[in-house]
């Protein structure tokens, strides 16, 4: 996996989060806590000046976050494989650090951002949450499973489920939690089905047809 920085990415991830609210979660807000003097009017300025001035610090990240990545792959692409019967530690990811809290990720190249003032152990949450959720688009992909907003919530509430494995759990140190409160009163029903379905394919079905159920 690379991890690297990319000033430019950060610049449209502030255009595309300053204001959004995503399943409950306030991404502006977020932004607006780390960074308030950065507006759409100054930010090309404000980034370019951030990442002048915080580079040594940066750098530094950077490099403990590949440190991330190699506690967790042994752990992470054995359970996938268990899971989905593939092996994904082959792929091409890409992590970029951002001064933004915000984590976004990119099915189509299989990309992500960590925020750099995330813990060591957040990172490698981080990290480990983006990575399981490519494992599981590829495999709904193939399963010619529509990728609708449906699809979307189960991926986050499997990743709760997937990523508190205890092996998984053992290599990152930090509990993996449901980050939109949106999704909250769906978790419960999701696990019973988990406890229920053992085979991926038939877990994914079922839990999605309980989601369409309750829209």
């Amino acid at each position: 996996m690379k991890i690297e920085l990319n000033k430019q990415l950060d610049k449209e991830v502030y255009m595309a989060f300053f204001d959004a609210i995503i399943g409950g979660a306030d991404f502006g807000k977020k932004i607006r806590d780390d960074h308030p003097n950065i507006t759409k009017e100054n930010y090309i300025e404000y980034i370019d000046n951030f990442y002048m001035t915080n580079s040594d610090e940066l750098e530094s990240v950077l490099k403990d976050t590949e440190l991330c990545f190699n506690e967790i792959k042994d752990s992470l692409f054995f359970e996938l494989r268990k899971y989905f019967e593939k092996d994904y530690s082959k792929e091409n990811y890409k992590c970029h650090l951002s001064i933004f809290n915000c984590n976004p990720r990119y099915l189509e190249n299989k990309s992500f951002q960590v925020y750099y003032k995330h813990s060591h152990n957040m990172r490698k949450e981080v990290i480990a949450h983006e990575i399981t959720h490519f494992a599981f688009y590829d495999f709904c992909d193939n399963l010619g499973i529509k990728n609708d907003n449906y699809l979307w919530e189960l991926s986050e509430i499997f990743n709760v489920i997937f990523l508190n494995f205890p092996s998984i759990q053992k290599s990152i140190g930090a509990e993996e939690l449901l980050f939109y409160p949106d999704l909250k009163d769906r978790l419960e029903r999701i696990k019973e089905i988990w406890m229920k379905e053992k085979k991926a394919e038939r877990f994914i079905k079922s839990s999605l047809e309980y989601l369409k159920s309750k829209n």
